[in-house]
């Protein structure tokens, strides 16, 4: 667990700075976010929230910035692999908010989450949810608009989280113990890969 418990001294870490982070994720499969991914993160503590509310809304400006590129790229252009396409990078990124990150970070955050037995979140995935969200198929317009209405909205959520709500940890399949903080986290590095992605795109 990042954070310690009640009665442990506090452990002193460097802050959370994203640009430092090397991220070595070719052994990122797109299907998930594996454990190797997660591991390169390194610790997160309390004192790194600011940092990562900010990063989290960020994007939002910056794939505005990204329009006029956007406009002129070829955005259902796969890759040789068969990797997604940039729309469906940015579908991506909507599906990790909506449907997978922040139903678990809500699911935390419930009176009932409070019980002894804490909530387990299954694995998943990520291929099936572009395609059945056909975001191939969408005008990159809205895809981009969708994007914006549900980042404003989950960061507008996660400002009003409290420090103590960040300690908050459920069971994931994969990853084992995981608590807000480390799901925040997680988006937002998440989307530092994807934006590297569609920027070696355009």
């Amino acid at each position: 667990m990042v954070m310690p418990r009640k009665g442990q001294e506090p452990v002193v870490r460097e802050p959370f700075d994203l640009p430092a982070f090397k991220l070595e994720v070719q052994g990122l499969v797109e299907s998930g976010i594996l454990g190797e991914f997660v591991e390169t993160l390194g610790p997160v503590s309390l004192e790194d929230i600011e940092n990562l509310k900010r990063r989290y809304a960020s994007l939002i400006i910056q794939l505005d910035r990204l329009r006029p590129a956007l406009a002129a790229a070829n955005v259902t252009a796969r890759g040789k692999d068969g990797a997604w396409s940039i729309k469906e990078m940015i579908g991506h990124l909507i599906d990790a908010d909506r449907d997978i990150w922040w139903p678990r970070i809500e699911a935390l955050l419930r009176d009932e989450a409070r019980s002894p037995k804490r909530p387990h979140f299954a694995d998943i995935d990520h291929h099936t949810l572009v395609r059945e969200h056909g975001w191939q198929s969408q005008p990159l317009e809205d895809i981009l608009a969708q994007f914006v209405r549900a980042r404003w909205h989950y960061a507008m959520n996660l400002n009003a989280i409290s420090p103590s709500e960040f300690e908050r940890c459920g069971e994931h399949a994969v990853l084992g113990e995981i608590c807000i903080l480390r799901m925040v986290q997680i988006l937002v590095a998440h989307d530092a890969h994807y934006l590297a992605k569609i920027n070696a795109m355009i």
